[in-house]
């Protein structure tokens, strides 16, 4: 169960962040160097040594981290359009943003009651 729960959450936590690089126009392949590298480091510091030398590679991670947070959380998106698609701020012609032009209420279909059958109807199964 946990697993599912990891794997889930990690499923979310991909989509969201490659989505949002896609709005900054970079590619996805930028949580590389941004999260996955960073991570690397600091799960298997504790086995490597420690010693003076290994100090540019924290401060290297650390960077890449630092830079990865501020290009994921600080920093806007793209003004216009990019190669991974419209801009969902910009304005069309009418004045209305593309992305709350869709009206969730137009797409309902209500059924009235009165098309459903009568409430003793049912469908016999295997006869």
């Amino acid at each position: 169960m946990k697993a599912f729960g990891l794997s889930l959450f990690l499923w979310i936590y991909l989509a969201t962040a490659i989505k949002r690089l896609h709005d900054r126009d970079r590619s996805g392949w930028w949580l590389v160097p941004f999260f996955f590298l960073p991570g690397l480091y600091n799960q298997f510091s504790d086995l490597l040594p420690n010693s003076t030398w290994m100090l540019p590679f924290w401060l290297v991670a650390s960077i890449l981290w630092l830079w990865g947070f501020v290009e994921m959380f600080i920093v806007s998106g793209s003004v216009g359009d990019n190669r991974f698609g419209p801009d969902p701020l910009a304005k069309t012609e009418d004045g209305s943003s593309p992305a709350k032009s869709w009206d969730q209420q137009s797409e309902l279909e209500l059924v009235p009651p009165s098309a459903s059958p009568p409430g003793g109807m049912h469908v016999k199964r295997g006869a």
